[in-house]
């Protein structure tokens, strides 16, 4: 699920406080210790949490991940399809950076990586429309698993550290933020599991829709037929003589 996942570090990070549990993150299986160290520090001092459980949708684990490990070409194909505006580009060092055009602003780094488990870390800024702009960094588990053939359930959880003094206020303004989250979490996960359904449902219709962007290249073009169309194909029962 995507946007991003889409840029998903910087959209849902800011929802009430609650209980977390750091059991999620399995920092001995970092491969970068000090990426581990970074992503234990937001998680041990969060000023906001957020857990959403067992959001179902049709589709597979192979596509969710397709999207997942690539999160500027599923951020153009949203925008393309008209499911959501986010823009995220890789700079030169390999970092993405997220734009949801909304005011959210800051990099989107992938710390750990299993079959059915992403970490995302995210530090950048945004603007909650009380008490202006502020910086925080973020972090973003999703566990998912494929529960039938077409079927993938997914929780994300969600920490957030608010720097700098604002940090108290932002508790007390906690519910207006956390109105705002719901509505950028629902938009998010709905634009999410319906570009990872018509993966598995229409992927000719997908490609027909996005083969004209001009923020996707040649290469992921062919690399989604492939995966998407020509391998489903040749998997396809052929008709009886």
């Amino acid at each position: 699920m995507v946007r991003g996942i889409l840029a998903a570090s910087c959209l849902l990070a800011f929802a009430g406080a609650a209980r977390a549990d750091a059991i999620l993150i399995p920092y001995d299986g970092f491969p970068n210790p000090a990426e581990a160290r970074k992503v234990k520090k937001v998680v041990d001092s969060y000023t906001f949490y957020r857990r959403i459980e067992q959001k179902r949708f049709n589709g597979t684990a192979s596509a969710f991940n397709f999207l997942l490990d690539r999160m500027p070409m599923t951020a153009a194909m949203m925008r393309e399809m008209g499911l959501e505006k986010y823009v995220i580009s890789t700079r030169e060092d390999g970092v993405m950076m997220c734009d949801d055009k909304e005011g959210v602003v800051g990099t989107l780094e992938p710390m750990y990586c299993a079959p059915n488990k992403r970490i995302f870390y995210g530090d950048g800024t945004f603007s909650t429309g009380v008490v202006g702009r502020i910086r925080g960094e973020s972090v973003v588990v999703l566990e998912y698993v494929q529960e039938q053939p077409n079927v993938v359930c997914n929780t994300i959880t969600v920490y957030i550290r608010v720097h700098s003094f604002f940090s108290p206020l932002m508790r007390l303004a906690s519910p207006i933020v956390r109105s705002m989250v719901s509505r950028k979490t629902t938009a998010l996960l709905n634009a999410s599991m319906k570009l990872s359904e018509q993966l598995v449902t229409d992927p000719e219709g997908v490609y027909r829709e996005i083969c004209d962007c001009r923020d996707i290249t040649p290469e992921q073009l062919g690399e989604f037929r492939r995966i998407f169309i020509e391998c489903r194909s040749e998997v396809q029962p052929q008709p009886s003589p």
